[in-house]
């Protein structure tokens, strides 16, 4: 079959490559020719519009450090290996277009509308306009989005109606996802992993070089997060009493020992080889969980619905950074890894059953 894959993968982010990246090898596993449709932007939503002067904004605000051109080079750096480098070898742009026997929407926060994005609220994220003979989702993702956010935009209806009109089968990542789409189409949506956990990764590591060497405590964040002082000292504490370096992925922050912005691959490798891990992301999360590492997950308000849910899948709520002077505690405390990996295996072989019966 001929499949498009609608999701996040146009976003300078590890997570949405890995995952997009993820599903994409996964299907074609089952034999399938399979490509990236762009996304075709929406309208702004009053509430979440980009301004002309967006970017400069965002910028101003991530420029909170003493060396801030040391940020804005890394920042630059990053989204430029990305638009030349991994974006490309991940197909972005590439797609021939036309017929599609079947396209497929996620995973990642595909049906997020309650977000500040360049394509603000697309329709086509639904499955409208689309030319293909059936429409799916996989591991789809409400993120902020809520059934009372959804009333307070004034979209529920014609939210509602895409969801029951333009879907065939109906997959997602987290409860509050699965509860906004149960209460429109009256089924509760399956719920399976994210691609990240789906695919092994295990040809593509073995074909890139590795930087991992050396005992490291890995921080993974976005660029506007972890400025809080109680939580950086936290960190260093547990970093300097143990050895450890320092080393933040992809972003710059003047309080790590070390910035690197490697390929996709490589960050998987980082994960892998890191003593323990210090996160407030989904996928910073799925790879620690992925790679068996020693963690701890800040979750924040604005992930607390898709962060809490795959804590409890895994049985790692433990791991949720509650109060920061029990940081070292839950890093040092041992995790079970064999009923973690015996669940992966299991979702595995789900989540690869849904793919083949609905497509």
């Amino acid at each position: 079959m001929k499949i498009g894959i609608l999701s996040m993968q146009q976003v300078a982010n590890y997570g949405s490559f890995l995952q997009a990246y993820g599903l994409k090898a996964s299907l074609e596993s089952l034999g399938h020719v399979v490509e990236f449709i762009d996304i075709i932007p929406g309208r702004q939503l009053p509430r979440y519009r980009q301004g002309r002067f967006h970017k400069l904004r965002l910028a101003c605000e991530r420029i909170k450090c003493r060396n801030p051109f040391r940020q804005i080079r890394y920042s630059l750096l990053l989204h430029k290996r990305f638009a030349r480098e991994f974006l490309p070898q991940l197909g972005v742009g590439a797609n021939g277009g036309g017929h599609y026997d079947a396209v497929v929407i996620g995973s990642d926060e595909v049906f997020n509308i309650a977000q500040s994005s360049w394509f603000g609220f697309s329709p086509q994220l639904f499955g409208e306009g689309l030319n293909a003979d059936k429409v799916i989702s996989y591991a789809a993702c409400c993120g902020a989005t809520t059934l009372a956010k959804l009333s307070e935009l004034g979209l529920s209806e014609q939210v509602g109606k895409m969801l029951c009109r333009n879907f065939s089968a109906i997959s997602v990542r987290d409860r509050n996802s699965s509860e906004l789409v149960a209460a429109f189409t009256g089924k509760t949506p399956l719920l399976h992993i994210d691609p990240v956990l789906l695919y092994d990764f295990d040809r593509e590591l073995a074909a890139v070089p590795l930087h991992t060497e050396g005992r490291y405590l890995l921080v993974y964040t976005y660029p506007n997060r972890m400025r809080n002082a109680d939580e950086i000292k936290a960190i260093r504490k547990y970093a300097h009493e143990r050895g450890l370096r320092i080393v933040s992925v992809g972003n710059y922050f003047d309080w790590v020992d070390q910035v690197v912005t490697p390929h996709p691959f490589e960050v998987l490798a980082y994960f892998r080889d890191a003593a323990c891990v210090v996160t407030d992301t989904f996928h910073g999360t799925v790879m620690s969980i992925k790679y068996r590492r020693p963690f701890a997950t800040i979750v924040r308000e604005m992930n607390n619905n898709k962060l809490t849910g795959l804590l409890d899948q895994f049985g790692q709520k433990r791991r949720e950074v509650k109060e920061l002077s029990l940081l070292e505690c839950i890093l040092e405390t041992p995790i079970d890894w064999i009923p973690v990996e015996q669940a992966i295996r299991q979702e595995q072989e789900r989540s690869m059953d849904y793919l083949k019966s609905n497509l």
